[in-house]
Order: structure tokens, then sequence, then C-alpha cells
């Protein structure tokens, strides 16, 4: 072996385990970068500073903080609760039919949060406590709140889907069009799994157990509010009347005047605390941007992308069970890594592979999206597990556990998207 190959794979080691032991991820981006450019002399340390600092003067990551605040302000409000009103008029006369609301308010909340815990936290604390008087088992109503916010990261506008744009120079336009009927197969497949886990049981037994037209129309009109967000962000992005940074602005300033002077349910010391809220969650995420930025160019210049492409591709076990490997490094690495940390440490090594596998670049990022999202719900890092945890009181491994159903629904639904580009790819 190599003295340089020794070298990369020492500091790789070193920084899997300082994140083991909990050090922030833009220390140990930034510490395993400078070690790789001043142990292999493979660049100037002046790029330390100049690399990040262009990484972040990005027009495009302006949307990132704005999709944050739109975000946080929706999740204040009242649009949450029309929006779940509408997901029980939908199904809540089927078996299971409370749960599966729980998962089509997730949906349809995503699109104005951009966020998976928000998702979460928003549509948790409304429908958990509705699904315990309900009958169903609390550990299992927080893990139907912690599977729907998976939501959040696919059904646009999501922050993740701006990163993996601005990480690899893919649309972002186009991943947030990209993201809409996977996203519903997702949902479907969460629905499909639940109906079964309620048909085995005896929670989910609807109250009346009939349609009503009325009351669809009646929460339709409640909610249009909620559903013209995502209709505004994506005809305006598509039709290029503004660009997906504008596009945040102007989610901003509709939800905003939604809550504020329409819905009433929103004053100025609850848009301070967005402001705080959507600041605070940026200067974690712009640090992480920066440096993994840095780290993907020194791969890059010591060929580590291309040589792992090259070993992937001589492994000889066809384009399926490729994808199958690809599934299943990103299940792992999505499991122990936020999955925006995820896709900037990973797609510098992934997107080769996949280009060369024949995936289209905006398929493999929603496919890529799409499977890391899954970490979410998967111990020991979880995000939605622990945010499902705070609204319901329950253990967080209790959960994870009554999660099971849904982790399988979301493998099944993920394994369509990677076999018909035409889900994403539906728009061209």
């Amino acid at each position: 072996m190599e003295p340089d190959t020794i070298t990369i794979l020492v500091i790789a080691a070193l920084m899997l385990f300082h994140l083991a032991i909990g050090v922030p991820l833009f220390v140990v981006l930034g510490l395993g970068s400078m070690a790789m450019i001043l142990g292999l002399d493979v660049y100037s340390i002046t790029v330390f500073g100049e690399v990040p600092f262009s990484a972040i003067d990005s027009w495009a990551l302006l949307a990132m903080p704005l999709f944050i605040l739109a975000g946080e302000i929706i999740s204040r409000g009242q649009t949450a609760n029309n929006l779940v009103r509408l997901g029980e008029a939908l199904v809540g006369w089927i078996l299971g039919g409370l749960g599966m609301a729980t998962i089509l308010g997730c949906f349809f909340f995503a699109g104005t949060s951009g966020s998976s815990s928000a998702d979460t936290i928003t549509i948790g604390r409304i429908m958990v406590p509705a699904m315990k008087k309900r009958g169903y088992q609390t550990s299992y109503a927080a893990s139907l709140a912690a599977s729907g916010g998976i939501l959040g990261v696919i059904v646009p506008p999501s922050l993740i889907f701006i990163i993996y744009g601005v990480a690899t120079s893919t649309s972002i336009g186009d991943l947030f069009l990209g993201g809409v009927f996977p996203g519903l197969i997702l949902a479907l497949a969460m629905c499909i799994a639940n109906y079964f886990v309620c048909k085995h049981t005896d929670w989910g037994v609807p109250e009346s157990g009939k349609f009503s037209l009325q009351e669809v129309g009646a929460s339709l009109w409640h909610a249009k509010f909620g559903l013209g967000a995502p209709v505004i962000i994506l005809g305006g992005i598509y039709s290029g009347i503004f660009t997906p940074t504008e596009a945040a602005g102007i989610a901003v300033a509709y939800v905003s005047i939604v809550e504020i002077f329409i819905h009433r349910s929103f004053g100025f010391s609850e848009l301070i605390k967005a402001f705080q809220r959507a600041a605070i969650v940026t200067g974690m995420l712009a640090p992480i941007i920066a440096f993994s930025v840095l780290f993907g160019e020194v791969l890059a210049i010591l060929r580590v992308p291309s040589d792992l492409v090259t070993f992937f591709l001589d492994l000889s076990v066809g384009y399926v069970g490729s994808v199958a490997l690809i599934i299943l490094v990103l299940l792992i690495v999505g499991s122990i890594l936020e999955p925006i940390a995820a896709i900037l440490v990973v797609m510098p090594i992934l997107l080769p592979i996949g280009v060369e596998l024949g995936f289209e670049p905006v398929h493999f990022g929603v496919f890529v999206v799409c499977t890391l999202a899954v970490g979410f719900i998967t111990p020991p890092v979880g995000i939605n597990l622990f945010a499902a945890s705070a609204v319901s009181g329950e253990p967080f491994i209790n959960i994870a556990v009554k999660a099971t159903p849904a982790f399988f629904a979301l493998i099944s639904g993920i394994i369509v998207i990677a076999a018909f580009p035409s889900i994403v790819l539906w728009f061209r």
C-alpha cells in the first residue's frame, strides 16, 4: 500500500473517531482537510480560508436561511392545523385513517416547511394526542409523526435539495419538481404500512367510517393558503418568473402575510422568535457547508472519488447489485450523520458512481436524498425520533422500534423511485 494511501486512511479513521466522540462536524471536516493538505502537500494552505469563503458566498445558498425562516413562521401559525384537517377529511374514515392523516398532514405541511424536524414537531403536537384518544399506542403514534416528517425534506421546497444542488451544481428548481411524486409514493407506502399495522391491532378504528365530500370541500377551502405556497413556489420557478433563491424570499413574504394578516395567529413576538430560531439553524449549517466543500476539493485532488468509482465498478455485481450497495451505504451513512452533512461528505464520491451507472443527476439526487432521509428514523442519530420523543414523552428507542413498518415501507418506495426515472423526471 502506498504511503499516501496509508496517510489518507489514518486521517479518515481519526475523523470517524472524532465524529463518534461528538466533535462538531465542521471541526472534523476542517481539521481533516488541513491534515490532508499539510500531510500530503496537495494544496497551498491558503485554500483553507479561500475555499470555505467561496463555498458560502453563493446566491443559490441564500435560499437556505429564507426557507428555514418560512418554515419557522408557518410552524407557529394556523396553517398546520388546516392541513391536518384536510388529511383527516381525505382518509380519516378508513381503518387507520388518523395515522394516515398524520402522514398526509406531514406531506401537505412539507410544502411550506422544508424541514423534517419542523414537520415532526408541528404535526406531532396536533396528531399524537388525537391518536392516543383513538386508541393508538403512544409510541406508535409518535413513530408515525417521525416517519411522516421525513417528507419534509423530499416534498419541495426542501433544504436538502438546496444543499445537494449547490454541492453538485444541479438545478435546484429541477430537484424541487423531481421531489413531488417521490414524496407522494413514500407517503402512500407509509399509509399502506399503517393500514396493515392497524388491521392486526385494535388501533385506528374510525369513528364514522363514512367519506364526506362536504367535509373534504370545507377542509380544502380552509387549507387553501397552505396548499397555495408550494404551487406559487414551484410554478414561479419552473415558469421562469423567479429563481429558487427569489422563491425563498417570496415564500417568507407569503407565509408572513397569511399568518399575520389573514389567520391572525401570529404576533410580533412570535415573528422575532422565528427570526432567532432561523438564524441559529443557519449558523449551525453554514460552517458545515463551507468546510465540506473544502474537504470535497481535497478528496478530488487526491483522486479518492475516481479511485473508489473504479473499485466499485470492478466489483462486477451488475446494475441491480450496485444500486443495492448504494442504498446500503446511504442507509449506514444516514444512520450516523445528519442527511445534509451526509450529502456534503459522500456526494463527491457517490455522484461519479451514479453517473457511471447511468443515473441522470436530478434522478440520482432525489434517489440519494430519499434514501438518506430514512436516517431520520434510524438510531443512533435519528433526529425525528428525538423530536417525536420530545413531543410525546415516549423513550427514543420505543419510537424507533415502532417505526420499523414505516422503515420497510420507505425502502420499498425508494426501490421504486430508483427503478423508474420518469417518477422523478416527469417534467421533462
